[in-house]
C-alpha cells in the first residue's frame, strides 16, 4: 500500500485545502482512503491506496504539491517582499497575475525537488528547498519594489499588467465569463468551457480571480454576464485593457 502526508503551517492552510481538493476526485475513482488531522498550529492530510494505483497517485500528487509550492507560495513570498496584505483590487489583481506568469517553468522546476516518497512539508520545501527559484522571484518583482510608486496608482498598475500581457500570446480569440454569485464559468470559442486558473492567494475575491483569467488568457474580447452588481474597480481595470461588453443577467 502507497501512504503520504501532506502538513503546512495552519497559517497557509488554504494550500492544504487546495491539495485535498485537487486530489479528491482521483482517491474517489480508485478507492482511496484520506484522513485530516490538526496539531500544534499544524495541518495534515494523509492519504493511502493500493499499490496497484501508487504510480498514478504519485503523480497527480507531485502535480498539485509542485503548484501549492510554485504558486500559493509565490503569492506568499510576493506579498511579504512589497508588504501587501490589502483588499485592494488593484494591488491584489497585480500581485496575482505576476505569479501566475512563467508558473509552467517554475513548475517544471520545483517538481524535480518535491519527493512524493517522504512526507511532504510545503513550508519546509518552501523554507529550505527552494531557495533557487525565491531568487528568481526576487529578481521578477524587483521590477515593482524599485518602483513602488506603481502599487500606489491604479493607473500605473494598469500600464504594468499591459506590459506584462505584451511578453504574453492571446490563446483565445474571445472570452465570455457567466458570474454567478461567488462562483463563475469560462465560455472560448463555440461556448468551449475553459478550465479557470487559481490564484491560490490566500484570500481572493471572485472578480480578482475572473480578472486573472482573462489576463492570462488575454482574448481580443470579453463578454461579461452577470445578475449582481460588478464593482466599479473590476469595470474600469477591465475596460482599460480589454474591449468589454456587459449583460445583466435574471
Amino acid at each position: 500500500m502507497y501512504e503520504a502526508t501532506v502538513s503546512v503551517v495552519k497559517e497557509n492552510g488554504h494550500l492544504l485545502d487546495y491539495v485535498k481538493e485537487q486530489l479528491a476526485p482521483c482517491m474517489g475513482e480508485i478507492d482511496g482512503i484520506t484522513s485530516e488531522m490538526d496539531e500544534q498550529g499544524r495541518n495534515y492530510f494523509s492519504l493511502a491506496c493500493a499499490d496497484t494505483y501508487r504510480f498514478q497517485v504519485q503523480r497527480k500528487l507531485n502535480d498539485v504539491v509542485t503548484q501549492a509550492l510554485t504558486l500559493g507560495y509565490k503569492n506568499v513570498f510576493a506579498r511579504k517582499l512589497l508588504k501587501i496584505n490589502t483588499k485592494n483590487f488593484y494591488q491584489n489583481v497585480l500581485i496575482n497575475t505576476i505569479c501566475i506568469f512563467d508558473n509552467e517553468y517554475d513548475r517544471q522546476i520545483v517538481s524535480r525537488v518535491v519527493d512524493v516518497d517522504k512526507t511532504l512539508c510545503l513550508d519546509g520545501y518552501y523554507n529550505f528547498r527552494l531557495g533557487a527559484i525565491k531568487k528568481k522571484w526576487q529578481e521578477v518583482l524587483k521590477l515593482v519594489s524599485d518602483n513602488f510608486y506603481v502599487l500606489s496608482d491604479n493607473g500605473m498598475i494598469v500600464e504594468f499588467l499591459q506590459y506584462l500581457l505584451e511578453s504574453t500570446p492571446s490563446k483565445v480569440k474571445s472570452l465570455s465569463v457567466s458570474m454567478d454569485g461567488d462562483d463563475f464559468v469560462l465560455y472560448g470559442s463555440g461556448d468551449k468551457v475553459i478550465e479557470p486558473a487559481q490564484s491560490l492567494a490566500k484570500q481572493a475575491t471572485c472578480e480578482e480571480e475572473i480578472m486573472l483569467n482573462i489576463l492570462a488568457l488575454k482574448p481580443r474580447a470579453v463578454k461579461i454576464y452577470h445578475s449582481l452588481p460588478l464593482s466599479e474597480d473590476f469595470c474600469d481595470m477591465l475596460n482599460a485593457l480589454f474591449p468589454t461588453e456587459y449583460v445583466e443577467v435574471e
